[in-house]
C-alpha cells in the first residue's frame, strides 16, 4: 500500500462517511485538532482530525466551566473563515455572541505563541469576522471604541403576537395577551411595515378596551422599543449571511436587564426563522439550476448561491433550548434541529448544563464533543446518548482524559465511532477565559 493510501486510511474526518471520506479525503474540511492514543502508561497526540464542512451538520458541544467549549466554538468559526478560496465563497457563519466574548477573534492569540508554535501555527486575527451591535447601543459603542463594525435592527412586523408574549411573559389567554393579538393582527392586516411606535399609536388608539389593560400593554412596548433593536429598516439577511464571513451578532448589551435573556432568545429566534426561510428559498434556486444543468448539458461555470450555506452557532445554549418550557428561539432552533440539513444549515450548539437543554439538541447531533463533566445530571443526560459508543462508561472515559483544557470525546455519530482528542489552539485571542489575581506569561488558559 501507497504512503498516500496508508495515510487516507488513518484519516479522521467527523461527520463524513467512509464513502465521501474515500473520494474527498480533508477536502473540504477544517482541522479541529488531533486524535489522542494510549501506549502503555502514556497519552499522546497523533493524527489530525477534521470536521466535515461539505454537508450541514448538527454539533453538540458540552463541557463544564473552563475545559473549553466556547473556546471549541472559535475554533470552528475560525476553520469556516480560513477555508481555501474554492470552498469559501459557499459558507459563512453567525455567531450569537450573549457574553461579548468573540469580537477578540479579531485580534491575534499571542498569549499562547508557544503552543502555538508547538502545534506550527502562528497567531493571527481575522478579517473575516464583522461584529453587528443592535442599533441603539451602536453609536455608544463607537464612541466607546467598543469593537464593532455595524448596527443591527429588525422588523417588528416580522413578531407574531405569540412571541411579544412570550418575550412579555404573558399567556396567550391572558386579557392583555388576548389585546396585544388583538392589535397585532390589525396593523398585520394593514398589509405594511410598522415599527414599535406604531404598535403603541394603536394601543392608544383602541378607546374599547379597559384603560388598565393598554396601560399595560404600552408600558411593555414602550419598554421594548428601548431595546435599541426594532426598526422599521432591518438588516439584510445577505449581509449577515455572506460566504467566508463570520457574523458575529453581540448581544451582551442585554447583560443587564432584568429580561435579558429574553430579549437575546426573541433576537436569535427571529433570525434563526428568517436564515431558513431565505435558505429553503436559495436552495430551490440551487436544485432549479443544478436540474436545468443536467438536462440542457450546460457547461457553464458554477454560479454563486444567492445566500450561501450557513452555521449557526450558539453558546449558552440552554438558556435559548431549555428541557422544560419554551423561549422565543425554541421554535425556530428545533426547527433547524429537524429541517435545517435540507436547505444547508448547520448548526452548533454549546452548553456547560446538558442536563438542562432540549433533547432534540442531543439525539439530533451527529458530531458531539464531550468536555469534562461532573454533575451527574449532565454526565447522564450525555451518556444516554452516547451509550451505544461507549462500553466502559463515559465516567470513565472522562477519568482517562488527560486532565488539559480542549480535552474532550469527540463522537462521530455518522460512522459511529468515537475518538480521545484535543482541540487545536486558536489562531486569534479567545476572550472567553476567566480573569485571575496571579499572571504568568504565555500562559496558555480557556
Amino acid at each position: 500500500m501507497s504512503l498516500e493510501k496508508e495515510e487516507q486510511k488513518f484519516e479522521i474526518v467527523l461527520g463524513r462517511d467512509e464513502v465521501e471520506r474515500k473520494k474527498f479525503g480533508t477536502k473540504g474540511t477544517i482541522l479541529l485538532g488531533k486524535h489522542y492514543v494510549k501506549m502503555a502508561q502514556v497519552t499522546a497526540l497523533s493524527q489530525p482530525v477534521y470536521l466535515d464542512m461539505n454537508k450541514a451538520h448538527v454539533v453538540f458541544v458540552a463541557g463544564k466551566r473552563g475545559t473549553g467549549k466556547s473556546y471549541s466554538l472559535g475554533v470552528v468559526a475560525e476553520g469556516i473563515a480560513t477555508l481555501p478560496e474554492e470552498f469559501s465563497h459557499k459558507v459563512g457563519a453567525i455567531v450569537f455572541d450573549t457574553m461579548g466574548i468573540y469580537w477578540t477573534m479579531k485580534y491575534p492569540n499571542h498569549k499562547d505563541e508557544g503552543l502555538l508554535r508547538e502545534w506550527n501555527f502562528e497567531g493571527k486575527g481575522s478579517d473575516a469576522v464583522k461584529i453587528y451591535t443592535p442599533h441603539g447601543f451602536f453609536k455608544s459603542y463607537k464612541e466607546q471604541g467598543v469593537p464593532t463594525d455595524h448596527a443591527f435592527s429588525i422588523k417588528p412586523s416580522e413578531l407574531q403576537a405569540e412571541d411579544w408574549c412570550t418575550t412579555f411573559d404573558l399567556a396567550m389567554n391572558d386579557p392583555i395577551g388576548v389585546f396585544i393579538e388583538r392589535i397585532i393582527l390589525s396593523l398585520k392586516k394593514e398589509s405594511r411595515e410598522y415599527d414599535v411606535q406604531d404598535i403603541v399609536a394603536s394601543i392608544r388608539a383602541d378607546l374599547k378596551e379597559d384603560v388598565h389593560i393598554r396601560n399595560a400593554a404600552e408600558n411593555r412596548f414602550l419598554a421594548a422599543d428601548s431595546w435599541g433593536v426594532f426598526r422599521k429598516e432591518a438588516t439584510l439577511m445577505k449581509e449577515l449571511v455572506q460566504g467566508g464571513q463570520i457574523t458575529v451578532i453581540d448581544l451582551s448589551c442585554y447583560a443587564t436587564l432584568a429580561n435579558g435573556w429574553k430579549i437575546k432568545n426573541l433576537v436569535t429566534g427571529l433570525v434563526c426563522k428568517r436564515v431558513f426561510i431565505e435558505r429553503m428559498i436559495a436552495r430551490k434556486n440551487e436544485e432549479f439550476a443544478a436540474i436545468h444543468s443536467a438536462i440542457h448539458y450546460v457547461g457553464e461555470a458554477e454560479r454563486a448561491s444567492e445566500l450561501p450555506m450557513v452555521w449557526v452557532m450558539i453558546d449558552e445554549a440552554h438558556e435559548f433550548l431549555p428541557n422544560q418550557g419554551k423561549t422565543p428561539a425554541s421554535d425556530a432552533l428545533i426547527m433547524l434541529l429537524r429541517e435545517g440539513r435540507q436547505p444547508g444549515i448547520a448548526l452548533l450548539l454549546s452548553t456547560q448544563q446538558p442536563g438542562k437543554i432540549h433533547t432534540d439538541a442531543m439525539t439530533q447531533s451527529d458530531v458531539v464533543l464531550a468536555h469534562r463533566l461532573t454533575a451527574k445530571i449532565d454526565t447522564d443526560a450525555l451518556g444516554s446518548l452516547l451509550q451505544s459508543y461507549l462500553r466502559t462508561g463515559l465516567d470513565l472515559e472522562f477519568a482517562q482524559l488527560p486532565k488539559v483544557p480542549g480535552a474532550c470525546i469527540a463522537v462521530d455519530d455518522v460512522n459511529e465511532r468515537m475518538f480521545p482528542m484535543r482541540v487545536r489552539p486558536r489562531f486569534s485571542w479567545h476572550g472567553g477565559s476567566a480573569p485571575s489575581l496571579l499572571t504568568e506569561d504565555k500562559k496558555f488558559e480557556w
